[in-house]
């Protein structure tokens, strides 16, 4: 099991585009994803499960991926944060 804190740098937040475009790279892998936040978990996988985190922009979660390609799911959901999410909410 892998854990790390990132923090969501989106103007605002991980709405259902962002939310959706993490989701298409969580769906990848066959490890489990879990984001939390608050000390609640929320299933990685689930667009109703990340939508129901509201988490607005500048807020530290925490990714935990547990299975057999954790370390290639982890490097990939670090990177999605990384990146300007602004592209994905814009028009």
């Amino acid at each position: 099991m892998l854990k790390e804190k990132v923090v969501v740098k989106s103007e605002i937040g991980l709405n259902a585009r962002v939310a959706s475009m993490f989701l298409r790279n969580s769906v990848k892998f066959n490890s489990d994803v879990i984001l939390i936040k608050d000390n609640n978990r929320y299933n990685g996988k689930s667009i109703l499960s990340i939508l129901s985190m509201q988490v607005g922009n500048g807020e530290e979660i925490e990714i935990e991926v547990t299975g057999d390609d954790e370390n290639e799911a982890m490097e990939t959901l670090i990177s999605f944060f990384e990146q300007d999410l602004k592209e994905f909410y814009t028009i």
